[in-house]
């Protein structure tokens, strides 16, 4: 009768340990930190922005600095993936860098992700384009000049096209010939440029 007693004992405290190991490997969760995993679920595009004079893409470069190019550029490949629902980090392809911005509106780009500065909400306009709001912050991402008084209006709306690129190493400086628009110069427009087309107005002809 004990022979029999400690079998059994025996027998349903291993089943036990097994259902309570399996019960515990079930309900493991993967770290959640939306840095760790930003390999998933990312688009990968150029953000365009536009008034009826001038057309740019948002790029950052090694140094941290966010501007506008009149071309598509390696360092304007951008990573956009969703923390949240409706929330993103914008990720620089070529820079690793984070897009952040201050608590004056100020853009720039930084190696640490910090939630409060770099998470944006992603308003969806009726036209196509896009608004990058800072969660914490409440301004727009605008590549207007610095001392705009527009500069909450005026470059605010992108349109997300995807990357066509072809992928390949990334000089550490931009070339000469490559106009950057710095978004703290007063002649952010110009004027003695060429002019660019919306590509939705291309579009819709």
């Amino acid at each position: 009768m004990f022979c029999f007693q400690h079998k059994y004992f025996s027998g349903l405290s291993s089943f036990l340990l097994i259902v309570r190991l399996h019960f515990c490997l079930s309900f493991y969760l993967a770290d959640s930190n939306p840095i760790l995993s930003f390999d998933n679920q990312v688009r990968e595009v150029h953000l365009y922005t536009d008034n009826h004079r001038r057309g740019m893409y948002l790029q950052m470069t090694l140094d941290g600095r966010v501007s506008g190019s009149d071309a598509q550029t390696p360092h304007s490949v951008l990573e956009l993936k969703s923390v949240r629902t409706g929330e993103i980090v914008i990720k620089g392809h070529s820079s690793s860098l984070f897009l952040c911005m201050d608590s004056e509106s100020h853009l720039r780009g930084q190696g640490l992700y910090s939630e409060d500065d770099c998470t944006f909400r992603e308003l969806l306009l009726a036209d196509g384009y896009t608004r990058f709001i800072s969660s914490h912050h409440g301004f727009p991402v605008s590549l207007a000049p610095r001392h705009s008084p527009d500069r909450h209006t005026v470059f605010t709306r992108f349109l997300p096209l995807r990357n066509t690129l072809a992928r390949e190493s990334v000089p550490e400086q931009t070339p000469n010939n490559q106009r950057r628009f710095n978004v703290d110069s007063e002649d952010l427009l110009g004027m003695g440029l060429n002019t660019m087309v919306s590509p939705q107005f291309t579009l819709d002809q």
